[in-house]
């Protein structure tokens, strides 16, 4: 019920103003059936009270549709929560004919949208940086935006970049090559192509950016192979090289690596909703042309419950979404993860397919691992070994990722040949999410952005 202010002094103001608080209700029931032209100031249609009336629907204090509102009922918090939307009582408090279409028929539809978690709500965006090689190498100019601190600190240095595209004899991509960039008789790095022949080598990736050579380029697809000698850096200009070969594969490897810290609990259940679609649709679209696995894997950090739970590839779609569905947020307690042991577990102790159009890891997370140089050199191998498989890490930024974080993930999926993914403030879901440092990009639904970098990967 609303307070009673008393603003006389006086005991006949005073019982006059107790009255009129007992007759209040009544007065509320009457004037919920009066003319459109009444001027009742409860009225929403009240001509006489326009957009500055106290309970007007646009600019009501009480207004149900602002999400500020000390009374909204959409607030779990709600002081005066009644689960009432427009009614001036609850319903439950007291048996009256005051109720009417306007009252208490929005609750379930409330309540329903609260938990509403079904897929196609979270939003992202996608940038390519391997796409954008001279706006990402800008990034590092001295005289520029001088992100250069980051290379040094997560020690990866992309400045000696290869790019490869290898075509068969009528100039379609192969896909799947081994690609080996040489300095003598050593490989310095080690490539698959993906579904469109493209393969990223880097020279002095974790050695300062330091420039040797001469350098090959070594390319081998079965029987098939060829060597370009005395190859350079070509930056974002690919060197394209032909091959006599035409292999197919019709074979995709997909992995989810998820971190399940309680940081994370602002948009799991989400971000579960989201995934368990992608899982689906992926399925159905390119189900029945591709022989596909999955594989739902798990983290937190050390002294949780668990530092990494995973499960094998498989090709039992509905279990890997129940093991999907059945995680919960915990743990966690400070601000990094054990983001170096996920990524090890998922490169070395799951059995990729030797040959695959294509073979993908999504790391979703909002926090960067510990830092070390044991668990640094941790992430270059496991970076290294999925380069070298041809798996491509796709990584996926929640709500809480800062720029240290960014720039790690974005060293991660340009060595592997990938894309950086992030999630947006658009859908309003979650905590705030860093605005990344990139060009102009699309705001998409993360569930069908993904769908889409899949079914691209394997077109």
């Amino acid at each position: 019920m609303k307070r009673l202010m008393i603003i006389g002094q006086g005991r006949r103001s005073l019982y006059l103003l107790l009255l009129a608080a007992l007759l209040l209700p009544v007065v509320a029931c009457d004037s919920s059936s009066s003319d459109d032209d009444d001027d009742d100031v409860g009225d929403g249609d009240d001509d006489d009270a326009g957009d500055d009336d106290y309970y007007d629907d646009d600019d009501d204090y009480y207004d149900d549709d602002d999400d500020d509102d000390y009374y909204d009922d959409d607030d779990d918090d709600d002081y005066y929560d009644d689960d009432d939307d427009d009614d001036y009582y609850d319903d439950d408090a007291a048996d009256d004919d005051c109720s009417d279409d306007d009252t208490g028929d929005d609750d379930d539809d409330d309540d329903d949208d609260d938990d509403d978690t079904s897929p196609g709500q979270l939003t992202a965006g996608e940038w390519r940086d391997l796409s954008n090689w001279d706006f990402w190498r800008g990034l590092f100019d001295e005289q520029k935006d001088d992100w250069s601190y980051m290379e040094e600190h997560w020690q990866y240095h992309t400045v000696n970049r290869f790019a490869i595209v290898v075509q068969d004899l009528d100039e379609r991509p192969v896909p799947d090559v081994v690609v080996k960039l040489k300095e003598g008789t050593d490989t310095v790095w080690q490539a698959r192509t993906d579904n469109l022949g493209r393969a990223e080598l880097f020279a002095g990736l974790y050695d300062d950016g330091e420039l040797g050579g001469p350098y090959n380029v070594e390319i081998i697809a079965g029987d098939a192979s060829t060597t370009v000698n005395d190859a350079t850096p070509t930056g974002g200009e690919p060197l394209i090289v032909t091959l006599n070969s035409a292999q197919e594969r019709q074979t995709l490897d997909l992995m989810f690596m998820i971190d399940t810290t309680g940081s994370m609990s602002d948009e799991l259940d989400y971000l579960q909703a989201e995934l368990a679609d992608v899982i689906s649709q992926v399925n159905l679209q390119i189900g029945q042309n591709l022989d596909i696995r999955l594989s739902v894997n798990f983290y937190r950090d050390e002294g949780d419950d668990y530092v990494v739970r995973s499960f094998p590839f498989t090709r039992d779609i509905q279990s890997a979404i129940d093991h999907l569905n059945d995680q919960s947020a915990n743990g966690g307690g400070d601000y990094e993860e054990a983001v170096e042991q996920a990524l090890e577990n998922a490169i070395f102790e799951h059995d990729w397919r030797e040959a695959a159009r294509a073979r993908m890891l999504f790391l979703v997370l909002d926090a960067p691992p510990h830092y070390s140089q044991t668990i640094v050199e941790t992430l270059h191998q496991s970076t290294a070994q999925a380069a070298k498989d041809g798996i491509r890490i796709i990584p996926v930024a929640a709500s809480g990722v800062n720029k240290e974080t960014e720039f790690l993930l974005r060293f991660i999926d340009i060595a592997t040949g990938s894309t950086y993914v992030f999630l947006t403030d658009d859908s309003g879901i979650g905590g705030p999410h860093l605005e990344p440092t990139i060009g102009p990009y699309q705001v998409e639904l993360l569930n069908e952005l993904m769908i889409r970098l899949i079914t691209e990967a394997v077109s």
